[in-house]
């Protein structure tokens, strides 16, 4: 399906590092939509198929490992570190969470609440102030011209069929790669990665 595949063996250390990178990130928000590529990495982790988001970090948490997600101008990081022997079962949560998202409109409202009242909490933070003004002054209306998190105006406006929209165009795996970092081989995170995203268009 395209999914690139990078591994770092180190047997010393009895843990997996699965970072999965797509090379999409906040300079890809449509015109009038800064924030949308930010919102939509926030939502991965909000359930995905049948399951909700406490029902996804719960699966997560019975072999010790928490998905943890970040948004930067060029790409998009979701990932997670979890003892070797439990890699088979991370994987295929990873995929879920990457391939499959719930996206629902409830989870939608409420992470949309959340970013706008952090917007609102940096408007008192003079150093998040300063890089805004920052950015904008140096890039001007060039995509990097925005923070991820976007603006009040923008993030008012946005709904969960902009975030749906934006995922099945932007998170594909033509533009991923898996990276793979500690106890483990090339051959095995290989082969979990093909059984996890088969099917992944």
């Amino acid at each position: 399906n395209g999914l690139g595949v990078w591994t770092v063996r180190h047997p010393q250390i009895p843990v997996v590092t699965i970072l999965l990178l797509v090379r999409c990130g906040s300079a890809d928000d449509p015109p009038g939509q800064h924030g949308l590529a930010g919102l939509t990495a926030d939502m991965l982790d909000e359930g995905s198929g049948d399951r909700s988001a406490i029902e996804m970090h719960e699966a997560m948490a019975r072999f010790g490992a928490v998905i943890g997600t970040h948004l930067g101008s060029d790409a998009a990081i979701v990932g997670f570190t979890v003892l070797g022997r439990f890699i088979d079962r991370a994987m295929p949560l990873l995929a879920d969470v990457v391939v499959r998202p719930a996206l629902r409109e409830a989870d939608f409202a409420r992470v949309r609440q959340l970013r706008q009242h952090r917007l609102k909490q940096l408007l008192d933070v003079p150093g998040a102030i300063a890089d805004r003004a920052f950015f904008t002054l140096l890039y001007g209306d060039h995509p990097y011209g925005h923070t991820p998190i976007g603006t009040e105006a923008a993030l008012a406006s946005l709904t969960v069929d902009d975030v749906r929209t934006f995922h099945a165009r932007a998170i594909r795996p033509s533009g991923a790669t898996l990276i793979a970092v500690g106890d483990c081989t090339h051959d095995e995170i290989w082969r979990l990665a093909d059984s996890a995203f088969a099917g992944w268009q």
